[in-house]
């Protein structure tokens, strides 16, 4: 009977540690935004250029104690990038993103979409951008809608910050010949 309580007391505190570990997470202050903007614009620039706009629903700023402050950026964002003459080049939509000011980098994830100034769209679950070298990499899977129809698939994504040069680094799918060509037996003509 001893031996029974013992064993009762001994789950009650492990199931009692558990929860209190989760209470403590959820009500900890250092989760809490020092500062919360509804419908926010937020907007980056470098000696006096604008570089991007960043249009948030809900966007939070955290201060982490012993972390690094960082802007969070949910319930839908669009990322706008300008040229040099502070035109649209390019833009990103998702769901949720993260900038981290000392990294200069920010981070989209679920159902982004980024569409250059062609019309040309990346579909992916998550990428970053580095901005000090205005680079744009994923290391998901990636779908390329080109002008034209063209579609590309594969795995990780390198591209310049307004999606005009890219890369795919482990390209996948078909290629698909035009039905009108000769056939040379496998010789160049």
């Amino acid at each position: 009977m001893r031996r029974a309580f013992v064993l009762i007391q001994a789950l009650v505190l492990i199931g009692c540690k558990n929860d209190l570990e989760q209470v403590k997470a959820i009500t900890d202050n250092a989760l809490e935004p020092v500062q919360s903007s509804h419908k926010a614009v937020y907007i980056f620039s470098e000696k006096g250029e604008r570089q991007s706009r960043l249009e948030a629903n809900l966007l939070e700023q955290f201060d982490p104690e012993g972390g690094e402050e960082y802007m969070l950026a949910s319930d839908g964002f669009r990322m706008v990038f300008f040229d040099s003459l502070e035109r649209e080049d390019a833009h990103i939509t998702a769901q949720f993103g993260k900038f981290e000011e000392k990294k200069k980098r920010f981070t989209a994830w679920q159902s982004v979409v980024l569409v250059n100034e062609l019309g040309e769209k990346l579909e992916t679950e998550e990428l970053v951008y580095l901005v000090d070298s205005a680079r744009i990499t994923s290391d998901k899977q990636v779908k390329i809608t080109m002008e034209g129809g063209t579609v590309l698939h594969g795995k990780g994504l390198e591209s310049n910050d307004n999606f005009t040069q890219y890369r795919i680094l482990q390209p996948s799918g078909e290629i698909l010949l035009d039905d009108n060509e000769n056939e040379t037996n496998g010789e160049n003509e």
